[in-house]
């Protein structure tokens, strides 16, 4: 009898609830769209297959994003309707997303340890590319020169990295030479990889722990109608 004589109230939280996880569907449809036409996003991802992860993380927030639209639909339906079974299927598929997102987030905050080598690897290989005598690569060419200009930097660990390569002497290093730029680009790249990493590690979790309350709100939503129906 409690919980029945507060059902009108439960099913206002609900209400607003899914209304606020609607809006949150959209966000992360929006920035999941944002990531996969950015230019500063995919300068990187497109030239270098160590760097797909950020197409992939793109997908999976819109592909959630979407998930998270049409189940705060269903979560909207239960509530007017009062069906224990689309309750119930709104909590199993918020059950879902919440252990992906945690998962993600935990995924996230440990790969930030590995960033720096990741970085380095990618820079090496960029330079060596962009720098090859015989058939030098002129995507690899602008890869760098946009991670220079980006981060007023040179190279990995500064000009010294185009040494051995005279193939690069006149493209890649001139713009350190004429900016007076030695220090290399490794600290700074990695830099701003760990912190936009630790940004969506944060913000995953962080919706996480609001669809507890959503699946809160529907185990005593479902309670409720349980309690009156009987």
């Amino acid at each position: 009898m409690a919980l029945g004589s507060c059902h009108t109230c439960i099913k206002y939280l609900m209400f607003a609830f899914n209304f606020l996880f609607w809006l949150l569907g959209c966000a992360m449809l929006g920035v999941g769209i944002w990531l996969l036409v950015s230019d500063d996003f995919t300068k990187y991802s497109d030239a270098d297959d160590s760097l797909s992860f950020i197409y992939t993380g793109a997908y999976i927030l819109v592909a959630i994003g979407g998930l998270i639209m049409i189940i705060g639909f269903l979560g909207c339906c239960g509530a007017i309707r009062e069906s224990q079974c689309m309750l119930g299927c709104f909590f199993f598929l918020l059950f879902i997303i919440f252990a992906v997102l945690l998962g993600a987030g935990i995924w996230a905050v440990i790969s930030k340890d590995e960033v720096r080598s990741i970085v380095k690897e990618v820079l090496d290989k960029q330079i060596e590319r962009a720098c090859d005598p015989k058939e030098p690569n002129s995507k690899s060419l602008n890869f760098l020169n946009h991670v220079q200009e980006q981060f007023q930097c040179c190279g990995v660990n500064g000009i010294i990295d185009y040494t051995d390569f005279a193939t690069c002497n006149a493209s890649s290093s001139e713009p350190c030479r004429a900016l007076n730029i030695n220090n290399g680009c490794l600290d700074k790249a990695s830099a701003w990889f760990e912190q936009n990493i630790l940004i969506v590690a944060g913000v995953a979790i962080g919706i996480a722990v609001v669809l507890i309350l959503g699946m809160i709100f529907s185990i005593v939503l479902c309670c409720a109608i349980r309690d009156i129906q009987a």
